[in-house]
């Protein structure tokens, strides 16, 4: 009998820690009273087969793609929980959003509050019970007839804080159902075109900086390809 294909793809793993690409759709942690198939459960169950307990140091949107980090022992859970809380690593994003970006670069800086309706960030004043500071960098890579590539460094790493951000400013996330459910354009692909691309952090045990990185995903390369083609369909 064949060997059941993971659902998740294995970047790294040391003594320490256990980089892994999670596919869009898959949630990364566990919810409440839901036996929904998730990141974490799987990676638990993998790795207690060899006698290693696992920690969750942070998560990635359920329909965003990307890398992740777990811990394998209670140092290394301890020391990049720590890091994660404070913001250290440097978490790379490429989002495609919608309508054109007209500054190569910049920061966009908010608070946010998370309210219990459809459980979502929104932006408010600052000075509003239970605001919170989110503060990102963004990179243009390319633009197209009527979208934009971005690269994107979370400075803070808030629930959907890509997603809220940029939806504030008017460049919504093409794909993203949650908070721009107005979309008409034609479906070239089924979830928020958003995918954690690299992850950099001093290693627990090391003590040096390491960095990982997760290839693109198919259905991203297809809809940033759909996009070249109508931008030079159109100027030939």
């Amino acid at each position: 009998m064949a060997a059941k294909k993971r659902p998740f793809y294995i970047i790294h793993q040391d003594k320490d820690i256990f980089v892994v690409d999670k596919p869009a759709g898959l949630l990364a942690v566990p919810i409440p009273n839901s036996s929904v198939k998730n990141l974490f459960d799987l990676v638990a169950d993998h790795l207690g087969k060899h006698g290693v307990r696992v920690g969750t140091v942070h998560r990635i949107d359920r329909y965003t793609s990307g890398i992740m980090v777990f811990a394998k022992n209670k140092r290394a859970y301890d020391d990049l929980y720590q890091k994660f809380r404070n913001h250290e690593p440097k978490r790379t994003y490429l989002a495609v959003v919608r309508g054109i970006v007209e500054r190569d670069e910049g920061t966009l800086e908010h608070h946010l509050k998370l309210i219990k309706e459809g459980f979502r960030n929104i932006v408010v004043d600052p000075d509003e019970e239970g605001a919170t500071p989110a503060r990102l960098s963004y990179k243009v890579k390319e633009r197209f007839l009527e979208n934009t590539l971005l690269e994107v460094e979370l400075d803070t790493g808030l629930k959907n804080q890509i997603r809220v951000q940029f939806e504030h400013i008017g460049h919504q996330l093409v794909g993203d159902q949650h908070y721009a459910p107005e979309e008409e354009e034609e479906q070239l692909i089924n979830r928020q075109a958003l995918h954690a691309y690299q992850l950099a952090f001093k290693h627990p045990r090391k003590k040096r900086m390491v960095r990982y990185e997760a290839k693109i995903p198919a259905d991203m390369l297809r809809l940033i390809d759909h996009y070249r083609w109508k931008k030079e369909s159109h100027t030939e």
